[in-house]
Formats: structure tokens, sequence, C-alpha cells
């Protein structure tokens, strides 16, 4: 069984310095009482990213290489805990958030745990089908077997994580997604429902449809087809 009593959390970050207080400010308002450890991971950042995060206190690590697979293995390359937690740079955690992940360690199958969010700067509809529709879709997942974690709400345990080789740095995008498939043969991929995140909806804003059509290509290429070299990234539809 996993060690639930300290966790590494990872915050992959490009250009986030309007944006990194947000993460950061939750993640010093938790009520765990375990050891924890704040990793920032500036992807080739030219702003204050970096500097912001270590007025914070987080350990910040410079990943030169652009794209969120290449920073996601970096930053799990340097965690020093038992579970690997991930969010991003614009979400906001809620302060039993470390506390509802390690107490989903419960068990000595479970390899990781995942849950949903909701928008802090969106309208009633969007958040109302990030609720109840997003919510819906990681249930259906985790009920047929093809569990689904997102890089905004997701922990792993690390020791399963190096065994399955970490992320496929070959993927442009929904490397996280890929990271489910291959860590369900090693364990159990728990969706806990209390697991909500606050993030921001503008990247979702700025794309319109072409957001959903990305990752639904990428969702179906990645889980059912099982051709992550098939994953497109955002570039691809610009």
């Amino acid at each position: 069984m996993v060690q639930h009593n300290s966790i590494s959390v990872v915050i992959p970050a490009y250009n986030e310095e309007n944006w990194i207080d947000i993460p950061l400010d939750s993640l010093d308002d938790q009520d765990f009482e375990g050891e924890y450890e704040v990793i920032v991971v500036d992807n080739a950042s030219d702003d204050r990213t970096g500097e912001i995060a270590r007025e914070y206190g987080a350990r910040v690590i410079e990943e030169p290489e652009k794209g969120c697979t290449r920073a996601y293995q970096t930053g799990f390359e340097a965690a020093r805990h038992p579970i690997i937690a991930v969010t991003d740079a614009d979400t906001k955690v809620p302060s039993n958030w470390l506390s509802l992940i390690c107490d989903s360690f419960d068990r000595p199958d479970i390899v990781g745990v995942y849950g949903s969010c909701t928008f802090y700067d969106s309208s009633r509809y969007m958040n109302w089908l990030a609720k109840y529709g997003f919510s819906a879709f990681l249930r259906f997942n985790d009920l047929v077997g093809k569990p689904h974690l997102d890089g905004f709400n997701m922990a792993v345990s690390s020791e399963v994580f190096h065994e399955v080789g970490g992320f496929n740095l070959s993927m442009k995008s929904a490397s996280d997604v890929d990271l489910s498939q291959r860590l369900k043969d090693y364990g159990r991929l728990v969706y806990n429902k209390e697991l909500v995140v606050k993030t921001s909806a503008r990247r979702l804003e700025e794309w319109g449809m072409r957001f959903f059509v990305h990752h639904a290509i990428n969702y179906l290429n990645v889980v059912w087809l099982r051709r992550p070299e098939r994953a497109r990234g955002f570039d691809d539809i610009r």
C-alpha cells in the first residue's frame, strides 16, 4: 500500500504569472497534516512565473523543452514523495484536496485517484455542464474500465508511475489520459466524486467547439483505439 502521509504536487507552467498564485494560494491553505512539497515546472517561461512560485516557497524546476508532457515528466522525476499529485497553473484546489487524495489510497491495489471540476470564471450553464456532464463522463469511464486521469486533478503512486515508464514523451497532448490506460494494468484507478477542483474556462472559451473536437479525437484514439501516436496537440487545430 502507498504510504499516504506524504505527497508531491506538480504544477506545469508556461507564462502563468497572472495565474500561478491561484493554485499556490490554495495549496498554502490545506488541512493536510502530512508532509508535502509543491513543485512548479517552469516550462521555458519568459515572464515572472518562476519568480512568483519561488516567493511562495515552491521548488521551481526549469524545463527548457516546451510541452505539457515534457513538463509533467520533469516534475514527476523530481518528486520526493510516494504519491504525486498534479494540478494546473490556473486551478484552485479545495482545502481538503491533499487529504482526500491521500485518503483515497486506502487499499494496496490502488495506484491512482482522480476527480472532476467546475469553473470559477464562466457561466452558470458551463458550471452545470462541468459539474454534471463531465462528472458523468468520468463515472462512465470508470464503470467500463477506462479510467480517465486529467492533469488538473489527479494523483498517482510514484512507484507504479516509474514502473510503467512514466509519460509517453512522444505525445503532444493527452499523455495524462494515456498514462491512465497503462496504469490500470498495474492496479486500480479510483474516481473520487468528492475530489473537485475549480479551474479556468479560458482555454475552452478561446477555442470554442474546437476544444471539444480536439479532446474527443484524442479520447477516441488514446482510450478506445489505443493509438496514442495519433493524439493531436493544440497546434494541430490552430
